[in-house]
């Protein structure tokens, strides 16, 4: 979601959940891509179990992309059905 940050209904901890996401999928040519500054304004929104759960749900993300890139699903297709012989 490209807009998130001119939106206005996302609350504080969304916003940085969003920024951690963002961070994490953004290529970063000079290395680091999460800050220590950004993983401390994460952990003052999250716990311990919810930070875990966020991090599982970004590393699914970063599974999935990949592979729907390769695969190009098509909507309302079901998995495997995505290509004609």
């Amino acid at each position: 979601m490209a807009t998130w940050r001119d939106a206005t209904y996302f609350t504080e901890p969304e916003r940085v959940a969003l920024e951690l996401v963002e961070a994490v999928l953004t290529p970063n040519p000079s290395g680091e891509r999460v800050p220590d500054e950004l993983y401390a304004r994460v952990s003052a929104h999250y716990d311990d179990r919810a930070m875990w759960s966020l991090v599982m749900a970004i590393a699914h993300i970063g599974f999935f992309t990949p592979a729907a890139l390769i695969a190009k699903p098509i909507p309302g297709m079901p998995p495997g059905r995505n290509y004609s012989a």
